[in-house]
């Protein structure tokens, strides 16, 4: 075992899961970690779902989980813009975490200093309309994550970065990125275990995001490809993972030999 892991932190979409389905080895795997005295962190930059609603996800899955143990992008986003006025493309979790923060959130022609744009089911034209108009009048715009494809249990489908490139296409204004790859997230989790950069390993299936933020927060990476990324795009990718590894069974023997 790498004596020095004191915490793992694991992506969720395409890494711990696909939709509602565990990926294989995945449970098995997280749940041999406390007698090893690793601490297992989730970091997702989905902003849609609550803390407490993605630890209730993995605990149906077989995987101990609480509320704390989770990290979301919306965590991030509303304590960028706390206390500010904001408008939100987003669902109920990513409106909580903005109340949470002190956040009024405006709509269609109200003055705002930011607009928020998270994951959206239910995105509109009318959305967009109202969102462009605000930057263009001035607000900041942040978007909870940059991913444009989310790998769910039916294939793949636009993320919220496909949503965030129409409002910077529109405006010609680019995001301000709070989720991965931007290293904030990361760094929240670490503070969260009480744990320094070189004890962690942030594990995730995505090059651009999950590798990336965690290369920028200074940990060890481990790409898995049960995701986005292939191991050919990991050949080609700079900062290179720690470790490529297939599945659960191959990050075993890398990371707890």
């Amino acid at each position: 075992m790498n004596a020095d892991i004191r915490a793992l932190l694991f992506d969720l979409d395409g890494t711990v899961y696909r939709g509602t389905d565990a990926v294989p080895g995945a449970a098995d795997f997280i749940r041999e970690l406390p007698g090893r005295g690793i601490r297992a962190l989730f970091v997702t930059n989905r902003a849609n779902r609550s803390a407490a609603a993605v630890a209730e996800h993995l605990n149906a899955l077989g995987i101990a989980c609480v509320a704390d143990d989770v990290i979301t992008s919306a965590e991030v986003a509303a304590a960028a813009v706390r206390g500010k006025k904001v408008f939100m493309i987003g669902e109920t979790a990513l409106a909580v975490a903005l109340r949470d923060c002190d956040v009024t959130l405006s709509g269609r022609g109200q003055p705002v200093d930011a607009v928020v744009i998270g994951f959206d089911r239910d995105i509109t034209l009318e959305k967009c309309v109202t969102a462009t108009r605000a930057v263009l009048d001035g607000a900041q715009l942040i978007a909870t994550n940059p991913d444009v494809l989310v790998n769910r249990e039916d294939g793949m489908t636009p993320g919220n970065g496909a949503f965030v490139a129409i409002v910077e296409t529109a405006t010609g204004q680019r995001a301000t990125v709070m989720g991965k790859p931007q290293p904030a997230i990361v760094e929240l989790a670490l503070q969260r275990a009480g744990i320094s950069a070189d004890q962690a390993v942030m594990i995730g299936d995505n090059l651009a995001t999950d590798i990336a933020a965690g290369a920028a927060a200074g940990v060890r990476t481990a790409l898995i490809l049960t995701g986005v990324s292939s191991r050919a795009d990991a050949a080609e990718f700079d900062p290179a993972p720690t470790w490529v590894v297939a599945d659960y069974e191959a990050l075993s023997a890398a990371l707890l030999p």
